[in-house]
């Protein structure tokens, strides 16, 4: 019964401020220890007045008359809450005392992350919620939570709390991924903070490794401009980086033809090359990226050029001239006067001479030649089987004509602008122009497609664009080479979404503190998807956000997110929505289109808690009023109930505060209870003691 009465004493002091008045100290001046472990703790005082001199607390209490300190020991700390009081009775003043708290601590049973496992790829730009669950620890006020990548702390939580029994505890880091997180090693560790424990090991989380997919990437420039020297090695590199690992196609469009180049290869070294424009494609699961190289020939010697133009031309000149003066009646050619075979030239094997190629080398002949009336195809058609020697001038003229017809001028299509973003049903207009002669310019296009003649210039209109399939290519035909060649309108089609909700999963009514719960935010009939970005706000603060890059469909789909929250006390009443936010470009509109989903209210219900939840001692004076306030926060509003050996009147039983003069002397508990959980707190009202 005595130590009942010593334990009531003691909790009756908990929670009071130290006295300056009492001129006692504890040794150690802090207490910590470990649960279970023993405590032995020594009360001095310096003071010349000394009657007596004691320690009490729940395991019970020392007392020594006549001397200057007290020692206490506790076999094993098997309690939470544990006060140490040492008092102190002065010979003529009387009794004081000093309240000492003491920290009981337990390191964690277990330590790891969850959410996700870390066990599957992540995706460049999307965040993810990763969870270090710190299991049965105490106290939680001394709990620090650090994450790392590496040897590199990411960040830091530092928990708060009331609670001195285990509890377990989470920490929550948003992890945005990022291509250089890839192969990195992330962990989380739990530190107790404590003083006189330097020493505490932290409890580490295992280490999981972080995986991200991510879309290729060149490490050069997507565009190159090159020249291929004359007999020297060319390659077109096209590497990229990216995970998985990136897979190439090539194709090339040349004065010729479009061609396809074969196999996997980053690096490409055409056996032939031409110049033109080279594209190189490198894609993986994440997406796709490419690369154009415009290859030109290397400048050559003009003079020397000018030189075999001019022999060619004379040597044509001196045949035609000559198959003239030895044309018969019949339309055979004579030499030495000797009539020759009366069968015409067949046009085979070496020599057969292909109408378009005729028509190249004319044109090239009209361009390269100061005399455009000169006619090849009459000597052409002259000559005799039987000369040799034409045939072989033949063979001459045929090559340079080749030659010619493939060194042309580079395509110029020029788009204006290159690059296009139109709201779903709104108008669109783009040009397209010619930067040398051509033959026929236009639009090849499901809609408005047109085209003109010699002209250097053709628009794309449409007054409202609603084919989300369109994909305009201006198309020219050229008087020299490359005869043909194409540009395809880089054209967005945006659309913002018809609804943007927001809404618990799987769930309905007020939230649990503590407790895990997912909201899903629905996009309905957005386009393209590409684009968007999904933004979740708590209040005014954006606290995660979902990107759909890897997805592809030009059309409106509908699209989701899901946001995990576990909810405090304190996010009662707090406001989330969502955002769908389409970011186009430079070439789009600003501020971004964007659309708001109708706030979703929180409600989250938690147990009362006390401001102050350890018992006070209040001192009764005859007559004064005193006010015993047991008001404590809860959602829903907690109820409350008193209980104590003197009578109370049956109105004040179910207040929050007791206040009135008529109290006497006793112990008041009050109870605060909810649907969720009850609390008590204790009220020690004694008399106060005269000459304290």
């Amino acid at each position: 019964m005595r130590w009942l009465l010593v334990f009531s004493g003691v909790l009756a002091c908990a929670g009071r401020p130290v006295s300056s008045s009492c001129p006692v100290q504890i040794s150690p001046p802090t207490v910590v220890v470990r649960f279970g472990d023993p405590l032995r703790i020594i009360c001095s005082s310096t003071s010349d007045q000394i009657e007596s001199i004691g320690l009490e607390s729940m395991y019970g209490g020392e007392k020594t008359a006549g001397v200057s300190s007290v020692v206490l020991n506790i076999t094993s700390v098997e309690h939470w809450e544990v006060l140490v009081i040492c008092f102190l009775n002065r010979v003529k003043v009387g009794q004081c005392s000093e309240n000492f708290p003491v920290t009981v601590y337990k390191a964690p049973d277990r330590v790891s992350i969850s959410q996700p496992s870390l066990t599957a790829p992540l995706v460049e730009g999307e965040t993810y919620s990763l969870k270090c669950d710190v299991v049965n620890v105490a106290p939680i006020q001394n709990l620090s939570v650090h994450w790392y990548k590496g040897e590199k702390i990411l960040r830091t939580e530092r928990f708060h709390g009331s609670s001195k029994a285990p509890v377990n505890a989470t920490s929550v880091f948003n992890l945005t991924a990022q291509r250089g997180d890839d192969q990195t090693r992330i962990r989380c560790e739990a530190q107790l903070d404590l003083d006189l424990v330097p020493s505490l090991p932290a409890i580490k989380s295992e280490s999981r490794a972080v995986i991200v997919q991510y879309p290729p990437t060149f490490a050069q420039p997507e565009n190159k401009t090159m020249e291929f020297p004359a007999g020297g090695n060319f390659s077109l590199d096209c590497a990229a980086t990216g995970n998985p690992t990136p897979k190439y196609s090539w194709q090339v469009a040349h004065a010729i033809q479009l061609t396809a180049a074969k196999g996997n290869q980053s690096v490409w070294a055409p056996s032939f090359p031409h110049p033109g424009t080279y594209k190189c494609t490198a894609s993986n699961t994440r997406g796709s990226a490419t690369k154009y190289f415009t290859v030109t020939r290397a400048a050559g010697n003009r003079t020397t050029f000018g030189a075999l133009v001019g022999v060619f031309v004379f040597l044509a000149v001196v045949i035609s001239i000559g198959g003239l003066l030895t044309l018969t009646p019949n339309g055979n050619f004579s030499l030495k006067g000797r009539p020759a075979s009366s069968a015409p030239i067949e046009m085979k094997g070496a020599l057969l001479f292909h109408h378009s190629s005729l028509q190249s080398c004319q044109a090239c002949w009209s361009w390269n030649s100061p005399s455009p009336s000169l006619s090849l195809s009459l000597s052409l058609h002259r000559l005799s089987a039987e000369n040799k020697m034409g045939k072989d001038f033949l063979k001459w003229i045929l090559a340079l004509c080749m030659f010619c017809s493939v060194s042309g001028e580079g395509c110029s299509l020029i788009l204006k602008p290159p690059r296009v973003v139109v709201g779903f049903g709104e108008p669109v207009s783009v040009s397209c122009e010619a930067a040398r002669p051509v033959r026929v310019l236009g639009w090849e296009s499901a809609i408005g497609g047109v085209s003109t003649q010699r002209d250097l210039s053709v628009q794309w209109k449409v007054d409202s664009l609603i084919d989300w399939i369109e994909e305009p290519i201006c198309y020219g035909v050229f008087f020299t080479a490359p005869r043909q060649c194409e540009e395809k309108l880089n054209l967005v089609l945006y659309k913002t979404p018809d609804s943007v909700s927001i809404r618990p999963v799987n769930h309905n009514g007020p939230m649990l503190e503590g407790k895990e719960y997912q909201l899903l935010c629905e996009v309905q009939n957005i386009a393209p998807v590409q684009y968007l970005t999904l933004r979740w706000y708590k209040g005014q603060t954006e606290v995660y956000n979902h990107s759909f890059a890897d997805l592809t469909s030009s059309s409106p789909v509908q699209v989701s997110s899901v946001l995990m929250v576990t909810p405090t006390k304190d996010e009662n009443g707090a406001q989330y929505r969502c955002v769908a936010e389409l970011e186009l470009g430079p070439e789009g509109p600003r501020p971004p289109p964007s659309v708001s989903s109708e706030p979703l209210n929180a409600s989250v219900y938690f147990p009362p808690t006390f401001l102050s939840p350890q018992p006070e001692v209040v001192d009764f004076v005859v007559g004064a009023e005193l006010t015993l306030n047991c008001t404590a926060s809860g959602n829903p509003t907690p109820v409350y109930s008193w209980q104590s050996s003197n009578p109370l009147g049956e109105r004040m039983e179910e207040e929050a505060a007791l206040s009135s003069s008529s109290l006497l002397p006793g112990t008041y508990t009050c109870t605060a209870s909810n649907t969720l959980e009850k609390k008590s707190k204790q009220f020690i009202v004694k008399a106060k003691t005269k000459g304290v």
